[in-house]
């Protein structure tokens, strides 16, 4: 631009030169002096427009630094002169009224962690006359910190002199949070427990995680631009498939359960849940579905509705899943008028076996009956346990009673064989109610009721049999609840009373000894005598608290007879299977003859055959140590259970005692006859005294007198007596 001016400026004179040959000089001046103020208003315009230029170009530069947040500086070496651009005080966040200060200024502003770091790379930068790079974080005003990406360069001059440093200052803070953000998500897509595939728009594999590999058995190189589909197991129907594409592409998500097969075959249910990504056009650009394994949930679960539905000890239906199966079948027959029968059974005596034996016994026992019922029925009917020693067995799709009673029959048979059961040989027998539908109820809960009431007229009627209901039975059972619920509060209200049976000597006639049997003075029934409530007490575990109450109230009751001056007279007591193994006699006689100054003599404690028998080795250890102590062994109702004669040989006994079912038979059963004097034979030969029950005609003394039998009880003599009538009789024997 110059040399045109000055061009311009040599044109004008010749110009001028020409124009002056033929006008005067002055107005060669003007016309001089006019071209050069054209030429000055020229160069002015085009100046204007440079600074135009340049000043735009500082805009742009400023912009472009705000956009990228990137700052710049110069330090002039020579002048120690720094200059910062607007974007360097922003990101510094500094006034830039405050001016940009100089170096020291900028490291106190460099968190003191990096501080070293930075002024070594600008230092050594400066050293090498290479440029540099460092990163570093920037306290700013606030407490806050950004991080920075400084970069600079050093510019020298011929000789090698530095002259000044230029350098940038870029606020990198939000991109290195987008790269921690980016690299947990990809940690998490690499580490994640949960098996993820991403799939493009087409539905092709783009890329798996290590989860899905461990899953699937497929490497990533191996499902890459396939189709996910090559997964299925083929167990899910189009309709299926249908379902989940169309709440995919209408909602942009979908979970639920699928079945998959593995590379080896293997196939598993999984859950799946499937999401899109989609573009800025609202178009599914990727799909992503995340996938996990869950066979041991759903193996939990049945395993769970397995327990919902199963008796833990037995595999037997429960009483849940009875009530649903019978409200099925009862749907059934009402819709094709058929019938249902149920059958409600009790294991007889099965509490004795229990607590004598142990409830591992019990168990090992309750796990052989119910394979047994199992046996007897047809796939289709029903065997549910209910608890404890308590069965149910459901028949449907029956025709006649008739073929409900065949099977109970072989039920009554098959569960009384006999059971091994570790070294024990077990006995026990069922009791069967049946109720059938829709002549003994119309719904489940009505024929359970008297299916049950059934069970317990069986059981009254000698056990070890069947009984179809009869709306009569309803009031027995209605009546045995109600003993139940009074028999629960009886110890607690004081209504047991003892009454006394004498036992006589035959050759003298004196009062031997008295046994001590248990009434209850009923608060509505008056003075009932233990076969109504003694069996209730036994199912229902209240034996235990009345056996002992018997035994402390019958020692009581003998401490008065010595205070009253009966001093020859013993007390029988009647010891239960329960005590037998739940409480220890020996501590419990000791407690008793300390407590009322007794002598060991002076009790004996009366066992039933079929308890001893329970569990004999048990019965020896228990027998042996009330031997030790003193006290005297009966062994009741001999004859009518199943003893074995080298355990009566090892059992410690003083006495045994002839039931009254063969005592009544003198004089009428041969039979009869000879177990009498077989039991007193074999008494004799034991060593054992010999106690006749149920003596009631003189027949029957003279019978047992004449054979050698040493004591007897019953009518004949005395009924049970209370103890201020029972003291009376004894003086009238013995005197005093």
């Amino acid at each position: 631009m110059i040399q045109a001016s000055i061009a311009l400026m040599l044109l004008g004179s010749g110009v001028l030169a020409v124009v002056t040959g033929y006008f005067p000089d002055w107005l060669g001046i003007v016309a001089g002096m006019a071209v050069v103020a054209w030429l000055a208003w020229l160069q002015q315009q085009r100046n204007q427009k440079t600074i135009g230029e340049l000043q735009r170009h500082r805009r742009q530069l400023r912009e472009a630094q705000r956009v990228a947040q990137i700052g710049s500086w110069e330090l002039d070496i020579v002048n120690q002169h720094l200059h910062w651009s607007e974007e360097l005080y922003r990101i510094f966040a500094i006034d830039p009224a405050a001016g940009p200060g100089d170096y020291q200024r900028f490291l106190q502003m460099v968190h003191p962690d990096d501080r070293e770091r930075v002024d070594q790379a600008y230092r050594q930068a400066f050293r090498n006359r290479q440029p540099y790079e460092v990163e570093h974080r920037l306290i700013v005003a606030g407490g806050g910190s950004r991080q920075i990406r400084e970069r600079g360069e050093t510019i020298y001059d011929e000789t090698g002199k530095p002259l000044r440093t230029i350098g940038t200052a870029q606020d990198i803070t939000d991109l290195r949070r987008m790269e921690s953000q980016m690299q947990l998500l990809g940690s998490a897509f690499h580490h994640s427990g949960e098996a993820i595939m991403i799939t493009d728009h087409e539905n092709r594999i783009v890329t798996v995680n290590p989860a899905f590999t461990t899953l699937t058995g497929y490497d990533q190189d191996e499902v890459v631009g396939r189709n996910p589909s090559m997964l299925s197991a083929g167990r899910s129907s189009p309709e299926d498939y249908e379902k989940m594409w169309s709440a995919i592409l209408s909602k942009g998500y979908w979970q639920g359960e699928v079945w998959d097969r593995r590379k080896d075959g293997g196939v598993y249910p999984k859950w799946l849940s499937i999401s899109v990504m989609r573009d800025d056009e609202g178009g599914i650009r990727y799909h992503i579905a995340h996938f996990t394994d869950v066979s041991s949930e759903r193996a939990t679960e049945a395993k769970l509705h397995y327990m919902a539905h199963h008796d833990m000890l037995t595999g037997l239906n429960n009483r849940f899943s009875l009530k649903d199966r019978l409200e099925h079948a009862l749907a059934v027959a009402r819709r094709e008028s058929g019938r249902v029968a149920l059958m409600f059974i009790d294991l007889d005596r099965f509490k004795v076996i229990n607590d004598t034996l142990g409830h591992h016994v019990g168990d090992e026992l309750l796990i052989h009956v119910s394979r047994r019922l199992r046996s007897c029925v047809r796939e289709s009917d029903l065997v549910a346990r209910l608890g404890g020693d308590e069965f149910v067995v459901m028949l449907s799709g029956i025709e006649h009673s008739s073929s409900v009673a065949m099977v109970a029959e072989k039920l009554v048979m098959r569960v009384a064989e006999p059971y091994s059961v570790g070294a024990h040989t077990l006995y026990t027998t069922p009791s069967i109610g049946i109720a059938i539908y829709p002549m003994d109820g119309a719904d489940g809960e009505t024929l359970m009721k008297n299916a049950d009431a059934a069970m317990y007229h069986a059981k009254s009627a000698g056990r070890n049999n069947f009984q179809f209901f009869d709306p009569k039975m309803n009031e027995a059972a209605l009546e045995r609840l109600g003993i139940e619920h009074a028999l629960r509060l009886a110890l607690g209200r004081d209504e047991f009373r003892l009454h006394y049976q004498p036992v006589i000597d035959v050759r003298s006639g004196r009062v031997s000894s008295v046994e001590a049997l248990i009434r209850w003075q009923h608060p509505e029934r008056g003075l009932v005598g233990p076969g109504m409530f003694i069996a209730v007490a036994e199912e229902t575990g209240l034996i235990q608290p009345i056996g002992d109450w018997v035994i402390w109230n019958a020692a009581r009751q003998l401490a008065e007879f010595r205070a009253a001056g009966i001093a020859d007279v013993r007390m029988a007591i009647n010891i239960s299977a329960i005590q037998m193994r739940n409480s220890d006699l020996s501590v419990l006689a000791s407690g008793i003859m300390e407590a009322y100054s007794l002598r060991p003599g002076d009790l004996i404690f009366e066992i039933t055959e079929s308890v001893a028998m329970e569990h004999p080795d048990e019965t020896i250890r228990v027998l042996d140590r009330l031997r030790g102590m003193g006290v005297k062994v009966a062994l009741d109702d001999f004859g009518t259970g199943y003893s074995s004669l080298a355990y009566l040989r090892m059992f410690a006994l003083d006495k045994l005692k002839l039931d009254r079912s063969f005592v009544v038979e003198i004089g009428q059963d041969v039979d009869g006859q000879v177990i009498c004097d077989a039991t007193i034979g074999l008494a004799r030969n034991l060593g054992l005294t010999l106690v006749a029950e149920g003596v009631e005609t003189e027949a029957q003394l003279e019978y047992l007198k004449a054979r050698g039998c040493e004591l007897v009880q019953g009518y004949y003599f005395s009924r049970p007596l209370p103890a201020g009538q029972v003291v009376d009789f004894i003086r009238s024997r013995n005197g005093g």
